[in-house]
């Protein structure tokens, strides 16, 4: 956070949007200071153990393994050259990462929790609706709007799916589905990076939404 406050701001509030790390390791510093008690054991009690979320759990320390079976990761550290060597990430300390994308979980229980949280069976109704008020996104993923830790993504279609993405060296997870969570879709791709750039997964992502929520014509 220091590092963060110690640039000026790249816009006044209000008057743009950015993607930034730097607001998810605030609210994870706010829990642990609301709470006084460790981000990892709130998002064990609060949201795994009551939804049943068995694979999804927050790294205690920089302890770099996977618990339980896995994919290997792979990345080329963001370089976009087709000769650019490919490491293996699968064991990677993400506590730098922290409350900004360093869970661990699996297909299975990001299905679970997107629907329950869509579906609002996590969050109260004023809240619920917070989350759900966007701003047009810019800079990030195509016909894209954010709100509170969601987003929305219009497809080629037209048909409108909620949810959210996130990558680390190596690991591409998408989760999106209809606003009330009655249908999801979640993906990882266990490489990042592609022919035309780091970000060519979500390509890849689009094109299973488009197959699930807009048919196989993609009308």
């Amino acid at each position: 956070m220091r590092i963060a406050v110690s640039h000026p701001p790249t816009f006044t509030p209000g008057s743009g949007w950015a993607y930034s790390n730097t607001n998810y390791v605030l609210a994870g510093m706010i829990i642990e200071r609301a709470t006084g008690r460790a981000l990892a054991e709130e998002i064990t009690e609060r949201i795994c153990r009551p939804l049943g979320l068995t694979g999804t759990y927050l790294p205690h320390g920089s302890d770099p393994t996977i618990h339980g079976p896995h994919s290997r990761h792979y990345t080329k550290l963001f370089r976009t050259d087709p000769g650019a060597p490919v490491h293996d990430a699968t064991e990677l300390d993400s506590s730098m990462f922290w409350a900004a994308g360093g869970m661990i979980s699996t297909a299975g229980d990001l299905n679970r929790f997107f629907g329950a949280l869509l579906g609002g069976r996590i969050l109260p109704p004023d809240q619920q609706h917070d989350m759900f008020t966007t701003v047009p996104t810019r800079d990030w993923i195509s016909n894209a709007a954010y709100g509170l830790g969601v987003s929305s993504v219009r497809l080629p279609c037209g048909e409108t799916v909620w949810g959210m993405g996130g990558a680390l060296f190596g690991s591409w997870s998408y989760s999106y589905g209809a606003h009330g969570g009655e249908q999801m879709v979640t993906a990882n791709v266990n490489g990042d990076w592609g022919g035309g750039g780091w970000d060519d997964p979500i390509g890849v992502f689009t094109d299973l939404l488009q197959a699930k929520f807009c048919g196989r014509s993609g009308t």
